[in-house]
């Protein structure tokens, strides 16, 4: 019985697979999407009539014997046929009838009758729209009418959210510039497409030497886990949740902005009471200026951010760029496990609240791990990684990816993204910051050349022009930038006032043009070295240089610096170099930007685990952050009697006696770490009871040293 019922469903499959070639050549020959659209609704109707008319009744007789299986097999062979051919001509009629239809809408250009939607089974009833209806909707407009959403009939959707349809429409275009990829962060992926799969594999020798790790199957977003990583233990303390409304509107009044985007969603982190706990012995360990003691940390909780991204910052002052990679990426793994659900970088509509410490760590982690990539040459995946940076905060970008977005983008072959970027400037406060950017106006220029010669067109007009402007607006890019390049400007241009670029602080408010110009020409000279593009700046340059002083030059050079005067911290105005270039600037591996800082910047204290926290920060690692945490048993012990030591020392000293020695032995014996000379710790025990004697309240640091920072930084 099963022989038999085989061959009948080959026969059948050839049958089927014979009216499909025909169909396909009634597609060819009608042409288009309405033919496209008429064969899917055809073979729709084929498979059902097929079904309809190859069923047959069970076969009770098959066991009586071959010679009436045969003859039954021979019975059905020809009913089959014949139901074929009543199929073919069906489908033909059907197919005619469907062509005059569709030649008839368009002629009208009217939407089908209402009675043509009663055919469709309930529950799947879809409104129609004319073609001429569809060609004129845009991308927006069509996945709105998918929604059931239109123009006039969505107000109930829309008073919830507090946006109308152009409103979603401008936020829509925004979030998709913002979105990420989570293949695209993927550094070896990237190598893999150029230098191929077996060279990276055969490089990559040192997991054999490890230990089993977490599975690469697992799902990861933003980190994918190495062979070598340790097990994702000790991350229980670690958790993500998406904030409350009043929390994101309080948040929003604390910065003195409003939410332009109704549909993006805040996430943070929380640490619990023991992830306190372990922040409280980081601290311990930074104070100590001993990185073993951050690496024995590690050993008992080796998923700790902070520790992992403070020895991060240790092996890049020892020039060990690939260690520093290392613990940077194990740093973002970490935050990956703990990511929210809905946490998605591909929505482009995920924010951070850059105001808690807890999540600080995490745009750390990212401006960090942009930098190694580029050493890597990962161009591609580094510009992932600056535009989920800058989609975690796009109004504050506290982190000032944007001056990594305006050279990775034309590296990496996204320049028609950062045309765009620019183009939402009317949209979002975001994008028309864009414009008072330096690295921003130059990058355009690059992106409409590099877009023109790929275009063939030898129509060189625009690129022209957004150069010009760029020089117009921002001249104090033309000097440095000639002189790394090697390009030849007029004399005159040396001598001329503004294009006299700074080498160091000045107290004008052009002081972070002069910044940011620099930054931008260290990053992207390379881009300018090729001869077909030095020859253009050149020409540019001279060409340029006339209109420096006309009254359109001067306007555009003031709207620049009133972008640039935007506060986004309050501290923003006081300074002239805004809090978030002077993060950026921290965070970088160039000290030669440093010198453009403020002294109030300069002369405070930086801690490399969390550098120029926001004014508006709602949480610090301050007694408020630990309220609640009791210390252990020994430690009330240790802070009792070292309490008691330093009040006796104190009396001592306060009275011009000398310090017995067998209290600073005592001291040395019970506190000395491993490691210490106990003589040298008795002298500092000395001098700080001299000082406390003095009335001084602990040591304090001198000016412009810099807390938390290890030897060499």
């Amino acid at each position: 019985m099963s022989k038999r019922l085989s061959k009948r469903q080959q026969r059948e499959q050839e049958e089927l697979e014979l009216l499909k070639a025909q169909e396909r050549s009634v597609i060819a020959e009608q042409g288009g999407e309405e033919a496209a659209e008429q064969a899917e609704s055809g073979g729709e109707e084929v498979e059902v009539e097929e079904r309809i008319g190859g069923e047959e009744p069970v076969n009770l007789f098959a066991a009586l014997g071959d010679e009436e299986v045969a003859g039954e097999e021979d019975s059905e062979e020809d009913e089959q046929k014949a139901n074929v051919e009543e199929v073919k001509r069906s489908t033909k009629k059907k197919n005619k009838k469907k062509k005059k239809k569709k030649t008839a809408e368009h002629s009208s250009d009217v939407e089908s009758p209402p009675q043509a939607e009663s055919s469709m089974p309930a529950g799947k009833k879809k409104k129609q729209m004319t073609y001429a209806e569809d060609q004129q909707m845009d991308e927006v407009d069509r996945a709105l009418a998918e929604l059931g959403i239109s123009h006039a009939g969505n107000s109930e959707s829309t008073a919830a959210s507090g946006a109308g349809p152009s409103d979603i429409r401008k936020s829509m275009a925004f979030r998709n510039l913002l979105s990420v990829d989570p293949k695209n962060l993927d550094a070896d992926a990237e190598l893999r497409r150029f230098f191929g799969s077996k060279v990276i594999a055969s490089g990559n020798t040192s997991s054999k030497n490890h230990r089993a790790g977490p599975s690469s199957k697992l799902r990861y977003t933003i980190s994918k886990p190495k062979p070598g990583y340790p097990p994702a233990t000790s991350l229980s303390g670690l958790v993500m949740r998406e904030m409350r409304d009043t929390e994101v509107e309080d948040m929003y009044k604390g910065k003195g902005v409003e939410s332009e985007d109704k549909s993006e969603k805040w996430f943070t982190f929380e640490h619990s009471g023991a992830w306190r706990e372990i922040v409280r012995q980081f601290l311990g360990a930074v104070t100590s200026h001993d990185p073993n003691t951050l690496m024995a940390l590690l050993q008992v909780y080796p998923w700790h951010v902070d520790t992992l991204l403070q020895m991060s910052e240790v092996y890049r002052l020892q020039s060990d760029i690939g260690a520093a990679s290392d613990f940077a990426e194990r740093a973002l793994y970490a935050f990956d496990r703990c990511l929210f659900p809905s946490f998605n970088p591909s929505t482009g509509s995920c924010r951070l609240d850059f105001d808690r410490v807890e999540n600080r760590p995490l745009f750390l982690g990212l401006h960090r791990i942009i930098s190694y990539l580029g050493r890597r040459g990962c161009w591609i995946t580094a510009f992932n990684f600056a535009k989920l940076l800058f989609s975690l905060d796009p109004i504050g970008d506290p982190h000032g990816a944007s001056f990594w977005l305006d050279f990775l983008a034309v590296k990496s072959g996204n320049g028609e993204w950062l045309i765009q970027m620019l183009e939402q400037a009317s949209v979002s406060t975001a994008a028309a910051a864009f414009h008072g950017y330096p690295g921003m106006a130059y990058a355009q220029a690059l992106a409409l050349r590099a877009d023109e010669t790929a275009k063939k067109h030898g129509d060189h007009s625009e690129s022209d022009a957004a150069l010009q402007d760029a020089i117009k607006t921002f001249p104090q890019v033309v000097i440095p930038l000639a002189d790394k390049i090697g390009a030849t400007v007029p004399d005159s241009s040396r001598s001329h006032p503004l294009l006299q670029i700074q080498a160091s602080y000045t107290p004008e408010i052009t002081n972070v043009v002069h910044l940011l110009s620099h930054i931008y020409v260290s990053r992207s000279e390379a881009l300018w070295k090729e001869p077909s593009v030095l020859s253009w700046f050149q020409t540019q340059v001279s060409s340029a240089l006339p209109q420096l002083d006309t009254k359109e030059s001067v306007e555009a050079r003031d709207r620049a610096l009133a972008h640039l005067s935007v506060p986004r911290d309050p501290n923003d105005r006081i300074l002239n170099v805004p809090m978030h270039i002077c993060r950026h600037v921290l965070c970088s591996e160039s000290t030669s930007w440093l010198g453009f800082l403020p002294p109030q910047i300069k002369n405070a204290p930086v801690h490399a685990y969390d550098p120029l926290p926001p004014s508006t920060a709602s949480t610090l690692y301050d007694p408020a952050y630990f309220n609640g945490l009791r210390p252990s048993r020994q430690e009330r012990e240790n802070q009792s009697e070292m309490t008691r030591l330093m009040e006796q020392v104190t009396n001592l000293t306060g009275r011009g006696m000398e310090i017995p020695q067998d209290i600073l032995e005592r001291l040395a014996r019970r506190f000395a770490p491993p490691g210490v000379d106990a003589q040298a710790l008795q002298g500092a025990f000395r001098r700080a009871a001299a000082e406390m004697g003095r009335g001084q309240e602990g040591g304090g640091t001198e000016e412009g040293e810099m807390p938390g920072a290890f030897p060499g930084a």
